[in-house]
């Protein structure tokens, strides 16, 4: 490819040779007709299945696409190795088990070269069967203020802590990379892309197929997730304003409730709890933006301790 892409497609490949083809042939239904403005990088890190034969099978055939192999075993270093090598104005990053709607990425470049964004959001589609796939419907997005940005990623109603699914400038990831984490590294960089974002839209019209697994790292926790989990929440406190606080003692909140019996009397526990306590009660239940269900979950934690 001579000229330089409009969008960079990131795949991260770690043995998912039973899914990795049909991903690769819904990104090119999706593309539809604006093929030659998009380039596909795959990054196979370290996979042990047939993942290379389907890479190296496709990247025969279609030159559209880049791929490289990493042993990192770590997505963070996977997706900035793959932005270092990409040259799309955005970057889109998909996972290799996913699959994206037919037509949609052709109207979202068009939507991108209309409307000059840093970011475009859009709801991300959980399947968890081979059902039926819904089909694709474009919709005007809404352009977001800074803080109704963060404030709707803090709710965690229209938008998640998601990479996969979303648009992002080049220059936005290039200048700030993933941690070394070895999970939730969306969720330490996301809140500062949209700390840096100049301009970011939303949609509802939801494009990406989210393939939820038993396997997935957010399913089978752990003592070093949840460090990986505390490290990124506390980063929310870091790099946030004061004023979102109470939003994110909510995130606090869901750690305490869901890991208790990990967290209970361990150091980990303790600094958990110790945030908790420094939010305000008054301050937090008087914010019309945080749900009755949250407030009665402060008073549960804040009576009983970790």
């Amino acid at each position: 490819m001579d000229v330089c892409p409009q969008l960079t497609i990131l795949i991260a490949a770690h043995n998912c040779a039973p899914w990795l083809a049909e991903t690769l042939n819904s990104v090119f239904a999706s593309l539809a007709d604006a093929r030659n403005r998009a380039e596909i990088v795959i990054i196979n890190d370290d996979s042990t299945d047939d993942t290379q034969a389907i890479i190296d099978d496709y990247a025969g055939r279609y030159p559209h696409i880049r791929t490289e192999k990493t042993r990192y075993r770590n997505v963070g270093r996977v997706r900035n190795h793959a932005v270092q090598m990409a040259r799309g104005d955005y970057i889109l990053m998909v996972d290799g088990d996913d699959r994206l709607l037919p037509d949609a990425l052709a109207d979202r470049l068009a939507l991108l070269a209309q409307r000059s964004p840093d970011i475009l959001l859009s709801k991300i589609i959980e399947t968890r069967t081979d059902g039926p796939q819904p089909a694709w419907q474009p919709a005007v997005p809404e352009e977001l203020t800074q803080h109704d940005a963060v404030e709707r990623f803090l709710i965690h109603r229209d938008y998640q802590a998601h990479f996969i699914g979303q648009f992002f400038a080049r220059r936005l990831l290039q200048q700030h990379a993933f941690p070394d984490l070895i999970c939730y590294e969306d969720t330490w960089l996301f809140p500062v892309m949209l700390m840096h974002s100049r301009k970011t839209l939303y949609s509802r019209a939801g494009f990406y197929l989210y393939r939820k697994h038993p396997q997935s790292l957010s399913s089978a926790i752990d003592h070093h997730k949840i460090d990986c989990l505390i490290e990124a929440t506390r980063h929310l406190d870091e790099v946030l304003p004061a004023r979102y606080a109470p939003l994110i003692t909510c995130h606090w909140l869901d750690i305490a409730n869901r890991y208790y019996s990990q967290l209970h009397d361990t150091p980990q526990g303790k600094e958990v709890e110790q945030r908790l306590r420094r939010m305000s009660p008054l301050r937090f239940m008087l914010n019309g933006k945080i749900r009755l269900s949250y407030k009665r979950k402060m008073l549960t934690v804040r009576n009983r301790g970790l």
